[in-house]
């Protein structure tokens, strides 16, 4: 007797069902979930998720915005706790799901030289943007990237992995805007990348620490929403924000509301911390800083 063994479906199966075979690659279903959620939303806060919504329906999916509206439905309603500034989160969880990859550099180019139907225009002028290595190599399928990766950490050339390569985007000629289009349309694959996996569990943590506040540490709900400011661009920009949050969630948010670090100004802590992030040392001063508060709450 044959046993069948259940083969999971390959990436294109995968990738055929998202964007043709499911209701919810329909446009018209984000808009329908963004209208029922206006009617709960203050009025200050509605412009901002509706402009949001239609962005992320360009920069990625539908689904991409309803997992927007997702996120920012967890704070209206009778049983969600209300966040004083839900209108400012919600435009930084945009600019975070919107992260700067070489796919969203190409569609903004795309659009500034004419879209989909552009044109080669020798008058244009190139975008060159710099993007680390261990930036590109998690564009790759998560099967694919995480191997390679361990291939740079295993020959100890993670140093390598952090230099920069310099990307050019250009439609001077039919050659090169048929590259910028192509990387563009690459959009589709960028949920099964390693990087989109990443920049979802970082929203994600990001959206838990401010929950936790609200029932640990109210009073610096606020200053916690807006650390997601430090994080912003790419290449070495994006890492040093990147490590600078890890830091302050690491060392003081998370401690306090464990209820390992008694600090009761949170909210001034992470000001005092974000405050020595200044100049060439800016890690370390941070670092520093983070230490020396906790040392204070601690003593």
């Amino acid at each position: 007797m044959k046993i069948r063994v259940k083969v999971p479906p390959s990436p294109f199966r995968l990738l055929k069902e998202r964007y043709f075979g499911e209701e919810t690659r329909n446009p018209r279903v984000a808009r329908a979930a963004l209208a029922r959620l206006s009617e709960r939303l203050p009025q200050d806060v509605v412009p901002v998720v509706s402009a949001a919504v239609a962005s992320l329906i360009d920069y990625q999916d539908p689904d991409y915005a309803l997992a927007y509206l997702e996120r920012i439905e967890r704070y209206v309603g009778p049983t969600a706790h209300p966040l004083p500034n839900l209108a400012e989160l919600a435009q930084l969880l945009s600019d975070r799901m919107h992260f700067e990859d070489p796919i969203r550099i190409a569609q903004l180019k795309l659009a500034e030289v004419g879209g989909p139907a552009a044109e080669p225009n020798a008058a244009s002028i190139d975008r060159l943007e710099k993007f680390r290595w261990d930036e590109v190599i998690p564009m790759l399928p998560i099967k694919a990237a995480a191997p390679a990766l361990r291939f740079f950490q295993r020959l100890h050339l993670a140093r390598l992995a952090r230099r920069s390569v310099t990307l050019r985007f250009s439609a001077r000629t039919r050659f090169k805007l048929r590259g910028l289009k192509w990387l563009a349309a690459a959009r589709i694959t960028r949920p099964f990348s390693e990087r989109f996996k990443l920049e979802r569990v970082w929203v994600e943590r990001w959206l838990h620490m401010v929950d936790r506040s609200l029932v640990k540490q109210p009073d610096a709900t606020v200053t916690i929403v807006r650390t997601a400011s430090l994080i912003s661009g790419h290449g070495d920009t994006y890492q040093n924000g990147l490590a600078q949050w890890n830091a302050i969630i690491d060392g003081l948010v998370k401690p306090a509301c464990d209820g390992t670090l008694p600090l009761d100004g949170l909210g001034d802590a992470i000001r005092q911390a974000r405050e020595a992030a200044v100049g060439e040392q800016a890690q370390a001063s941070l670092l520093q800083r983070v230490e020396q508060l906790r040392r204070s709450a601690l003593a």
